[in-house]
């Protein structure tokens, strides 16, 4: 009976431990956004006053200005030849940041994990 008690109460401790090891929500500007395509890694980073970078694997990339609004994030980076600002509907779930887009017409969806900044 006592072995018993005492593994139960082993079991409920270490549920407790587990459950208060939860992590803080991600944020889409607490971290960075990696998108890894067979190696070919393009990272979002936001920052709090509306600015970003986009950056891919071979050390290019750009800056831009973004709103959010709701369950969207309207993207600008400035060129005059982008056809217009970027719309996307995005979602955080865990570590996941779902970027959504239609281009012509066709739905795109991709997943970014969430990083550290480095």
């Amino acid at each position: 009976m006592r072995k018993t008690l005492v593994l139960l109460a082993s079991i409920a401790f270490a549920l407790v431990m587990l459950s208060s090891c939860k992590s803080e929500p991600k944020t889409l500007t607490s971290g960075q956004w990696t998108y890894d395509f067979l190696g070919d890694k393009t990272t979002y980073i936001f920052n709090e006053d509306g600015s970003g970078k986009f950056i891919t694997s071979k050390g290019d990339g750009w800056d831009f200005t973004y709103t959010v609004k709701e369950d969207s994030i309207i993207m600008d980076n400035g060129d005059l030849l982008n056809l217009g600002q970027n719309d996307y509907s995005y979602k955080i779930n865990g570590d996941e940041l779902k970027l959504k887009q239609t281009i012509f017409g066709f739905d795109t969806e991709t997943v970014y994990k969430w990083e550290e900044r480095k």
